[in-house]
């Protein structure tokens, strides 16, 4: 588990080992340290488990990246999803049309994003598609 908080930027890092997925929740303004800090969390986390065999949840339908540079690690965090071999991806976007857009937009130029990674509305929904 990772857990971050500074200035108006938050988030969790979670490894459930019972339903074999990992949550990533984030919220609030993302400056470039909260960014590098988040891949550096990500990294270190996904190397204790076998993520093969597990589902990766992303919650964050109330992140706001400040600033171009935190675009970009936006984007290459958006690639490392795809880089490692999870079972299944979803995105929360508890129905935000504006967060919907905005991942299809940054996700459009990675290699397996489109069909790799399913939209889903809450954390419920998530976990019941991850047991399918």
């Amino acid at each position: 588990m990772a857990k971050y908080q500074k200035n108006k930027a938050n988030y969790e890092m979670n490894v459930d080992r019972v339903n074999k997925v990992l949550h990533l929740k984030a919220d609030g303004f993302f400056n470039e340290e909260d960014g590098k800090s988040f891949l550096e969390d990500y990294d270190r986390i996904v190397q204790t488990f076998p993520t093969k065999e597990y589902a990766l949840i992303i919650d964050v339908p109330d992140l706001k990246p400040s600033g171009s540079k935190v675009a970009e690690m936006l984007g290459t965090l958006l690639q490392r999803y795809m880089s490692v071999s999870f079972r299944k991806r979803y995105l929360i976007t508890k129905g935000n049309t504006i967060t919907v857009m905005q991942f299809k937009r940054l996700g459009q130029h990675i290699p397996g994003w489109k069909d790799g990674v399913e939209y889903v509305i809450d954390y419920a929904e998530a976990m019941q598609k991850s047991r399918e």
